[in-house]
């Protein structure tokens, strides 16, 4: 666990407006504290309650800034029922839910790659892709998964197999030609990515998109989600 969570929470008495103009004032002092990778600021209108999110790079300065941030809320009128709680973070399956943490080193995650990614074109469930796929006969469905990781799951009927590293080189124009795919000569050419469950497949999307690949989306839920919808899989993608 490589980066800690603060839950702040408490009731205010002021409007909405009061409340997001002293936010307003306070977040660049905020935003300057000492290993504080991020904040997000919470509002519940409703029942009156605000607080926020905060993730530190170091378990000590969360605890820190807990302390002050206690003294500090104690003492501001208008403010009751405060909580504050600090966690750790379970990296492996917040980076599958794509969870916003930043490792201690500043280095990027998986589930941040991924996140950016999907964020980044459009996704398809498996109808959708399915009716694509017929309406648009020329549409490239491509697994970016290993080879044997097709074999072992199965992918979509018609899938073609170019691993996410491939794509680097297969899509390139200014590489020899030798090295490129004739299938991705055409970057107006609809194409569909995938992987067993989305992320992968999400930024294998997003490489061709930064290539120029004007009409990319995703399987949303990648091959597993196709496979929960009732629909046939082949064993091998074609290369």
């Amino acid at each position: 666990m490589t980066a800690h969570m603060l839950q702040v929470n408490f009731n205010f008495s002021s409007t909405r407006a009061e409340y997001e103009a002293f936010c307003q004032s306070s977040a660049a002092s905020i935003a300057g504290i000492p290993n504080l990778n991020w904040k997000i600021w919470l509002m519940n209108e409703t029942e009156n309650e605000a607080g926020g999110i905060y993730c530190f790079a170091k378990a000590d300065a969360a605890a820190a800034f807990a302390r002050d941030l206690e003294t500090m809320l104690h003492s501001t009128p208008g403010l009751s029922k405060l909580s504050i709680k600090q966690f750790g973070v379970l990296e492996a399956p917040t980076a599958i839910t794509r969870g916003p943490v930043t490792r201690t080193n500043g280095a990027v995650t998986f589930g941040q790659m991924a996140a950016t990614a999907a964020a980044a074109i459009p996704s398809l469930g498996p109808e959708a892709t399915r009716q694509r796929m017929t309406e648009q006969p020329d549409t490239l469905v491509i697994d970016v998964r290993d080879a044997a990781d097709i074999a072992e799951t199965g992918t979509v009927p018609g899938a073609v197999n170019l691993s996410y590293g491939a794509l680097t080189y297969l899509a390139e124009s200014e590489v020899p030609e030798s090295w490129r795919d004739p299938r991705l000569a055409d970057r107006s050419r609809p194409i569909i990515t995938t992987c067993i469950l989305g992320p992968l497949g999400a930024m294998g999307g997003k490489l061709l998109h930064d290539m120029g690949f004007t009409d990319v989306s995703v399987l949303e839920g990648g091959v597993q989600a196709w496979i929960d919808a009732g629909l046939p899989v082949v064993k091998n993608g074609s290369s």
